[in-house]
Formats: structure tokens, C-alpha cells, sequence
């Protein structure tokens, strides 16, 4: 419980820095193909959704729920640094993100690495956009490692601002 508590005032207070700067807060639902490696392999699909919170230009703090379809139905919650690349065109922006994840499967939990990028294409009137992106990273069992390899889109918001 204190965990929880002390994630969900971590959260709030990166929004509260945030509000002073130019960027708005984005949320985004995915879904794509994820491939795990390690001791076998399998491929499975991925859902999710995250949030993406400004607090420095270009750089976003990005809590994030991922779940797949693999056996032992793996959870993955992490907590990655965000950054859009400024030289990138502006019709199609680019980023690269990087962090840790937690793992939870049936059988336990592991630590990862995730490590990737991509682009975001504009749908709409401009606040909605279609992220396409690759991850990768290893992940740490009791043991032994696994490595995942996943490809998302999906549809991506702006929240206030």
C-alpha cells in the first residue's frame, strides 16, 4: 500500500512541475505484437496504455501498463523516460524511450529493461495522433533472462492544454 501511495504522489507531483511548461500531457491506448525469447519462444499480442507527462522540453516521464497474450498472460508495468527528438520533421516527430519494468507473470515477477522508439503520425484535427513504435530489452528472471521484441500503434490524445 505504501508503494502505491508513494507512485500515485511521484505521478502527481511530475504533473503538478508540468503545468508551467508549453507541452500538454498525452495519453494513448495501443496494441500490437509482442515476441519473447528465452527458454523457448512465443509470440503473443500486446495491449496497453500510457501517459506521457512533460517536465522538461521534450522530455516526458511515462508511467506505463502493458499486457500480453504469452503463456503465464505477463503484465508489465514500467516507468520510462521519453524524448522527442527535436530535428525530427514535424509531419512525422520522432522519439526515443528508455527504462525500467516490472513483470508480473503467473509463476512471479521479474525486472526489464525496455529500451526503443518511434513516430507518431497526425490523425484529426492534430490533437489525436497514431504512434508507431518498436521496444525491446531484456528481462531478468530468477535463474535465467528472456528478451522481448514488440511493434504498437494505436491512438494517441492530448489531455488539457
Amino acid at each position: 500500500m505504501k508503494k502505491q501511495t508513494l507512485f500515485a504522489l511521484f505521478v502527481l507531483l511530475l504533473a503538478a512541475s508540468s503545468a508551467g511548461l508549453s507541452q500538454p500531457m498525452a495519453a494513448d491506448a495501443k496494441v500490437g505484437l509482442s515476441v519473447f525469447s528465452g527458454g523457448g519462444s512465443s509470440t503473443g499480442l500486446l495491449f496497453g496504455a500510457g501517459l506521457d507527462i512533460p517536465f522538461q522540453e521534450n522530455l516526458y516521464f511515462r508511467p506505463e501498463l502493458d499486457i500480453t497474450t504469452h503463456g503465464g498472460t505477463p503484465i508489465e508495468i514500467a516507468g520510462l523516460l521519453k524524448y522527442n527528438l527535436p530535428a525530427a520533421t514535424a509531419s512525422m516527430p520522432l522519439f526515443v524511450d528508455g527504462g525500467l519494468s516490472i513483470w508480473f507473470y503467473s509463476g512471479g515477477s521479474s525486472l526489464g529493461l525496455d529500451f526503443g522508439g518511434g513516430s507518431y503520425i497526425s490523425a484529426g484535427d492534430g490533437k489525436m495522433k497514431i504512434p508507431l513504435e518498436v521496444r525491446m530489452g531484456p528481462i531478468f528472471n530468477a535463474g535465467a533472462s528472456s528478451f522481448q521484441f514488440s511493434l504498437s500503434t494505436g491512438i494517441r490524445f492530448s489531455v488539457g492544454g
